[in-house]
């Protein structure tokens, strides 16, 4: 496997640095027809004379805010890529992004046992960060293991605007150090057709939001799932945001989703899940839309939850799961099922507390709209104490097939 080591460790940031730009152009079977190679003896600096591989500029050397352009079209056969610069900050990231007109900067990665870029250090003790990477194709070709790994002690990461796609897991978070994986941005991307999971991992203060998540998890296993975060105190697992995304078709064999979609399992704190659409053709009991349940032996807790405005279609036999979240609040969801399955809506409380597992309660559940095409179902089962169940609407028949329930 080829290796491509685009940082080492380097000196702290100066203020007076100023950001430099680098071209590249590679030309590697699939390119468009109008692809011009780059040279890697060129200096790089203008779209005239650009350079052919990343490996041609030392990363580590790279002043912050400096950044390091893909021609449209390009196509690049690459190993592993480590990305690792101490200049760059929050304020003025190193940028990986796109330059010209047509289709994303393709990277391939074409080696099992792989991963596309890794951020940060394995157990490096440095609150390492400052990263932008945009507008590229990250292909891993159906054999290579991971698209993106983020790591240990890590802040300020941005992904937005790329196609990650043919890995075994599309971006892979693993949160350790005193601070943990922080304050990333996953926007915009499609992290679609991974054989396991679109996202596998730990964050905090952190967005994932208007991502398409499709056709993830070609087993249908129930280890494996659109996203699957997860948290452990006081690493990981705190104020994430999950907004506006689509989960299509994750989790299907043969057009039957059999597996996960959207899974919280830890301790986490302060999680908004808001606007996102949910979306299967049918389903099996085994596959889950929202599940934010206990999934270890160690101690869980959900805390500090909000689910708010979301659209599921077609799950298995819950819609939304929650065990060991207190004081959660459902509201103003719209769940559907076209099947002739029995569903419970909302279930919450359904399972035991063990092994330190804080007891539901106190749950809020308003103003959803459940649209079921047969009777066979349940709005909301709320197990959990001093919880307050008001003004969710069910729909059935000839109802649960216009306005709000009709299918989009």
């Amino acid at each position: 496997m080829a290796l491509t080591v685009l940082a080492t460790a380097g000196c702290a940031s100066s203020a007076s640095a100023v950001g430099r730009t680098y071209y590249f152009s590679d030309c590697q079977p699939g390119a468009a027809k109008d692809c011009v190679p780059g040279n890697d003896s060129n200096s790089g600096t203008s779209e005239r004379s650009p350079k052919r591989t990343l490996a041609s500029v030392d990363f580590s050397a790279l002043p912050a805010g400096s950044k390091l352009l893909l021609a449209r079209g390009g196509v690049w056969v690459q190993g592993l890529m480590l990305i690792e610069n101490m200049r760059a900050t929050a304020e003025a990231p190193i940028v990986i992004d796109a330059y010209g007109k047509g289709d994303r900067p393709w990277i391939q990665v074409p080696h099992a046992k792989a991963t596309a870029f890794v951020f940060g250090g394995y157990n490096n003790t440095t609150n390492d960060g400052g990263y932008t990477l945009r507008n590229l194709k990250i292909d891993g070709m159906g054999i290579a293991d991971w698209g993106l790994f983020l790591v240990h002690n890590l802040h300020h990461v941005t992904l937005e605007d790329n196609e990650i796609t043919g890995f075994h897991i599309g971006i892979h978070s693993q949160a350790r150090g005193p601070h943990g994986v922080t304050n990333v941005v996953i926007r915009n991307n499609s992290i679609s057709r991974n054989k396991g999971m679109g996202i596998l991992g730990q964050f905090s203060d952190s967005v994932i939001e208007g991502n398409l998540f499709e056709a993830n998890n070609f087993s249908g296993s129930t280890f494996d799932h659109g996203t699957y975060l997860s948290g452990s105190d006081p690493h990981s697992g705190k104020n994430v945001v999950l907004r506006n995304n689509r989960y299509i078709r994750n989790s299907t064999v043969d057009g039957v989703c059999k597996g996960g979609n959207m899974t919280f399992h830890g301790q986490m704190d302060g999680v908004l899940i808001e606007g996102n659409q949910i979306v299967q053709d049918a389903a099996t009991p085994g596959c889950w839309a929202m599940s934010i349940t206990q999934g270890y032996t160690s101690a869980e807790w959900f805390r500090n939850f909000v689910v708010r405005n979301n659209r599921i279609v077609n799950s298995g036999n819950t819609g939304i799961a929650v065990q060991s979240a207190p004081g959660i609040v459902i509201e103003g969801n719209v769940i559907v099922n076209t099947q002739a399955t029995q569903q419970n809506a909302v279930f919450i409380g359904a399972g035991k507390y063990e092994g330190g597992d804080v007891p539901d309660g106190d749950a809020i559940v308003r103003n959803n709209t459940i649209c079921f095409a047969s009777t066979n179902g349940a709005a909301a089962r709320v197990l959990a104490s001093s919880s307050k169940v008001d003004n969710n609407v069910v729909l059935t028949g000839a109802a649960a097939k216009t306005g709000v329930c009709a299918q989009r």
